[in-house]
């Protein structure tokens, strides 16, 4: 810790790290005798895990859960939809028409108001574009959610023989 109470980095360090992550991962789990395998995890093929290394292993890595993924915030979504592709060329559109409205205004007395009208309808047709397209987004995601769940075909127990030919239920992600 520094003088100021923050930690600080060591930059010499963050680099080895980060050269150790950019290495390949060497697996050869595939090409080893069942025999080194079973010895490099600590199992078993008859009997499988013993309790403790089983409660190591669950308090090391948790419950085997998919995580759910990370959501895009539902005012983004309608922001990309407003604003994103062909949208923001009619966007500049209109705003260059108003721009032009305000020029032609303030020159003169009377100014004919196709510009202004013009703007209006871009900005209409925009806003009522993107509404739709964030409204077929939702259902689109909607629909796909209530299709597809976590585990759509698995129960949510499951039955895990251990030695002796004893049976127990567990739920999935304690497997």
């Amino acid at each position: 810790m520094g003088k100021d109470g923050f930690k600080k980095l060591d930059k010499k360090k963050d680099k080895e790290d980060m050269e150790d992550l950019k290495k390949e991962l060497d697996m050869d789990w595939h090409r080893i005798t069942w025999e080194e395998l079973c010895s490099r995890l600590e199992t078993n093929i008859e009997t499988g895990l013993t309790e403790a290394k089983y409660a190591e292993i669950f308090e090391r890595e948790g419950p085997n859960r998919l995580t759910p993924p990370k959501t895009t915030p539902e005012w983004i979504k309608f922001c990309k939809q407003l604003f994103g592709g062909f949208s923001t060329l009619l966007w500049i559109g209109a705003i260059l028409c108003f721009f032009a409205y305000g020029i032609q205004s303030s020159k003169y007395v009377d100014p004919a108001e196709d510009n202004l009208y013009l703007g209006a309808v871009l900005t209409f047709v925009v806003v009522v574009t993107g509404i739709f397209a964030y409204y077929q987004e939702v259902n689109q995601q909607l629909s796909w959610t209530v299709s597809r769940r976590w585990y759509p075909n698995l129960p949510p127990l499951s039955v895990e023989v251990r030695p002796l030919w004893l049976t127990r239920r567990i739920l999935l992600w304690e497997i």
